[in-house]
């Protein structure tokens, strides 16, 4: 049985609208999110699975990006699955007065805009954020989403304006660079990653060594 064949018409349309390739799709087989789908997905190099369980909002929608979304209820969860395999920079950055530090990424071609976007962003409602290290990747995404899920626990609940809007700030993390660093060099060790064009600010990461910092479930942050 191929992809189409276990698609509604409403999919294919939707698939079209958004210009998901069907190279990209995977056969859930009926499972729900999981970590062994994701893993399943990641080996494969597809980025939505299809003939998913059906989403708790609409039994209709089968589709999932590999984020674990609905991309038929959130249309805003596409982008992030399409840059699973686009190229870019993945950075680290650090604001001393929040003693934070931010997993962020810029899209290939974008790198020397990567200090000019830091200095006139306010995540966490601070505006001091300093650029440490960048590394370009061909698996953007991917890399920024394993990054991040390995500083989960150190996670900060921020809002932060954009757009005349708040947004949760969902890049930011109660630890220190070195944990930060740690976590980068795991991608290359356990995920066997490749990286190119690594920069790192070695004279200033000394003053970015916040606490590493846990939150746990209840909110409560602890030290680590």
């Amino acid at each position: 049985m191929t992809i189409k064949h276990l698609l509604t018409k409403e999919q294919e349309t939707f698939l079209k609208k958004h210009k998901i390739s069907s190279e990209l799709l995977f056969d859930a087989e009926g499972e729900d999110t999981s970590e062994n789908l994701q893993k399943s997905m990641t080996e494969a190099d597809k980025v939505i699975a299809c003939n998913t369980a059906a989403c708790s909002e609409d039994d209709t929608h089968t589709l999932k990006t590999i984020g674990g979304f609905c991309p038929q209820c959130d249309t805003t969860k596409i982008a992030a699955a399409l840059r699973e395999l686009k190229p870019g920079y993945i950075y680290i950055s650090g604001s001393k007065r929040g003693g934070l530090i931010k997993i962020g990424s810029s899209n290939e071609g974008k790198s020397k805009t990567l200090t000019l976007n830091l200095t006139t962003a306010r995540d966490g409602g601070y505006d001091d954020w300093e650029l440490l290290f960048s590394a370009k990747t061909a698996t953007l995404g991917r890399v920024e989403r394993i990054f991040q899920e390995k500083l989960s626990e150190y996670k900060a609940a921020y809002q932060h304006e954009k757009s005349g809007k708040l947004q949760n700030g969902g890049e930011l993390y109660r630890c220190s660079y070195l944990k930060a660093k740690e976590a980068y060099l795991s991608l290359q060790e356990e995920h066997l990653f490749e990286f190119t064009q690594i920069s790192e600010k070695k004279h200033i990461i000394s003053e970015y060594q916040f606490k590493n910092l846990k939150i746990k479930s209840s909110t409560i942050v602890t030290e680590a």
